[in-house]
């Protein structure tokens, strides 16, 4: 099966500004690095709109129009790759936009089985209803889910707040939603959450291994406990936040938190997950090399990459 780079640099997600420069940030330190993945397969950018026409407009979901409209854009070059034929390798700006390629994912397959493996410091299953921050970053698993968490609701929503978030958790023709249900879902280092969010993975029984787990088990055994759980599933999505790795190396992103994945064992982790029979898709995000010294985190991204990924899975 071959493979498909997708770019998109929208950061509108985000609460601090420079993500969108991420995917740019990596390619740079490919061709430093001398790994030529940018060379070996196709890639198309995805072009939306830029951040410095719109204002926030709500605080509980900040720039929530234009998210969606980025979504609706992410989720037909999705689509498409996937029914052409492509696993995807995708280069993102913000987390948002995890909910735009997931639900492409979704319109290709909507019959099939199909698993997410969150590797991220945070669970981004806000709502506008609980977030505090109102970034959008924040909610991808929420509108993926189609979850509103009411019960820990700690502000009111404007009723053009409510259309665009109906709206935007039906991304896609199908106008699907869910995308997916909790069992489909493995989150992977996550240990910076708010109660909000700790009481929706409660709730809905969502599989997680904390830091604490990963460092006892090990990461190798640990993504062998993940890839057993997927089997049977017909395609699995792997989405990794740059912040999920320890802030010794994620400098250059917009929320480090103490505690998270060395190097060495996000390449155990990835190895495995892109070697899945299964496996179809890979997005990294949240680079910011605006927080950075050096290009170091985009350096470590082509790091992991190389040796996780192999030459079979780039066929």
């Amino acid at each position: 099966m071959p493979v498909k780079i997708l770019i998109c640099a929208s950061e509108v997600g985000a609460g601090k500004r420079g993500a969108s420069l991420g995917p740019d940030a990596i390619r740079i330190a490919s061709v430093n690095m001398l790994y030529n993945l940018f060379n070996q397969v196709p890639s198309e950018e995805i072009k939306t709109q830029k951040l410095n026409k719109y204002s926030p407009q709500y605080k509980s979901a900040k720039y929530i129009k234009l998210i969606a409209s980025t979504q609706s854009k992410i989720c037909r070059k999705m689509c498409k790759a996937q029914l052409d034929g492509y696993k995807t390798l995708i280069f993102s700006g913000d987390h948002s936009n995890a909910a735009g390629f997931f639900s492409g994912f979704r319109e290709a397959y909507p019959d099939k089985k199909l698993g997410l493996i969150w590797i991220d410091a945070h669970g981004d299953i806000h709502s506008p209803y609980t977030s505090p921050s109102g970034n959008m970053h924040g909610m991808p698993m929420a509108i993926l889910l189609g979850q509103d968490n009411r019960e820990d609701q700690i502000k009111t929503i404007k009723p053009e707040v409510i259309k665009n978030w109906e709206a935007i958790k039906r991304t896609g023709k199908r106008k699907i939603t869910p995308k997916l249900s909790p069992e489909d879902i493995v989150y992977v280092d996550i240990r910076s959450l708010e109660k909000q969010e700790w009481d929706t993975l409660k709730k809905l029984n969502i599989k997680y291994f904390p830091p604490e787990t990963v460092q006892k088990k090990g990461a190798k055994k640990i993504a062998k406990e993940i890839e057993k759980y997927f089997e049977g599933y017909d395609g699995v999505y792997v989405s990794f936040d740059v912040d999920s790795l320890d802030p010794s190396i994620s400098k250059g992103t917009g929320t480090p938190v103490k505690n998270g994945l060395t190097l060495q064992e996000a390449k155990d982790l990835l190895k495995v997950f892109t070697a899945m029979p299964n496996f179809k898709s890979l997005e990294v995000t949240e680079v910011n090399p605006l927080l950075d010294k050096e290009n170091k985190m985009a350096e470590a991204v082509v790091d992991i990459f190389s040796e996780s990924i192999s030459a079979e899975t780039l066929r």
